[in-house]
């Protein structure tokens, strides 16, 4: 599990916009929307194993002053006495850039996160995800690679294993797929997503992971079940940070966590991963993937990109922020069903593609923005 995380195109049209509503909830307009804490830019050598790009302070370099009196006699307790200072003003640089090397990134709605939730498409995507993925696999040996061990893993695995309805072979391996932390493929899936959702265009010419997004994103679904948190609080998980301090701009404030994050159900667990971040979170979309998980001992919960959660508490332990979040129960989607093009708003007459949850849409920008609110 990374609890320590945090990360060629198609002919279809571009996604039709959706007609903007009076209503302003949660999310605003993509333009209107803080940059995400993980946007890439160029490869560095300050790359985080989170895959993000940060920022960090060289080192204060110490100075001698300048003295123009007497120089202090060179007896052996004044050379202690100097040596001492020295070594006390070191470990005080040391101490002070050690802190100051930790960047500091502000959570937000993450507006550049490829957000696809299927909604109306399911089993259209379903069709298509077979023939898409053994194209992917062929121009991206890892994905290749991490697939077929997957797949091998899961002839033992899933025997015995009770699933819901619906839930087939290339969901359960997804998850292998994403698991698996012995290579960087979790961490190369979650660097596109944080971006690849920046326009229609970036998804469909750039995003390399078009199948194994839908087969996780559907696994996620389909393992919650139906209702979000409509029967209750949402399930408790933490998430710890280990080279990334997150802080909220204001309490109250709506964010995403804008990729797949991993978070378990054991606080012990996410604390071993948590020097610079631990999160408290109460997710209504997030789905216990332990049984299905490379390391079921972690206990872990997988939060889809799309889950929207309010900022209730921020604090500081030492060097180490901690921020509480509870799930609104709702998801914001920029894009629905993009690969094939719709990218509207999906048809409420339809629910089969997306059972598990009765759904109001509320149209709410310009260009195909969406926001979903789990309930009757």
């Amino acid at each position: 599990m990374r609890l320590r995380e945090l990360g060629t195109g198609d002919s279809a049209a571009p996604a039709q916009a959706l007609a903007p509503a009076a209503l302003n909830l949660l999310c605003s307009s993509r333009s209107q929307l803080p940059q995400p804490p993980g946007q890439e830019r160029t490869r560095d050598p300050h790359i985080t194993e989170e895959g993000l790009l940060v920022s960090v302070p060289q080192p204060i370099e110490a100075k001698t002053p300048l003295s123009s009196g007497p120089h202090p006699p060179k007896s052996p307790s004044g050379i202690m006495l100097v040596t001492l200072l020295i070594a006390l003003s070191c470990m005080g640089l040391h101490t002070l850039w050690q802190a100051q090397s930790v960047p500091i990134l502000s959570l937000g709605l993450a507006p550049d996160t490829f957000d696809d939730t299927y909604v109306g498409c399911s089993e259209e995507m379903e069709e298509k995800a077979a023939l898409l993925l053994k194209e992917e696999m062929a121009r991206h040996a890892l994905l290749r690679e991490s697939w077929e061990t997957a797949q091998e893993a899961w002839k033992r695995r899933h025997r015995g294993l009770t699933l819901p309805s619906g839930f087939k072979a290339h969901h359960g391996i997804a998850i292998m797929v994403y698991t698996n932390s012995s290579n960087t493929l979790y961490q190369e899936l979650n660097r596109a997503v944080r971006t690849g959702g920046s326009s229609w265009e970036v998804y469909m010419e750039r995003f390399p992971f078009k199948a194994l997004h839908f087969y996780l994103t559907r696994a996620l679904q389909l393992l919650r079940g139906s209702g979000g948190c409509s029967m209750g609080p949402g399930e408790e998980v933490f998430r710890g940070m280990g080279t990334l301090r997150f802080e909220p701009k204001r309490l109250g404030d709506s964010v995403r966590l804008g990729q797949f994050a991993s978070s378990s159900l054991d606080e012990a667990v996410a604390r071993r991963f948590g020097n610079a971040t631990l999160f408290f979170l109460r997710t209504c979309f997030g789905a216990p993937i332990h049984a299905l998980s490379v390391f079921p001992e972690e206990r872990e919960v997988l939060i889809p990109p799309h889950e929207v959660f309010l900022v209730t508490s921020f604090s500081q332990d030492g060097t180490r922020n901690l921020v509480t979040l509870s799930s609104s129960n709702q998801i914001c989607s920029h894009f629905n069903c993009a690969y094939l093009g719709v990218g509207g708003q999906p048809d409420s007459s339809s629910k089969g593609a997306f059972s598990l949850i009765s759904w109001k849409t509320l149209l709410l920008a310009s260009w195909g923005f969406q926001l979903l609110v789990a309930g009757p």
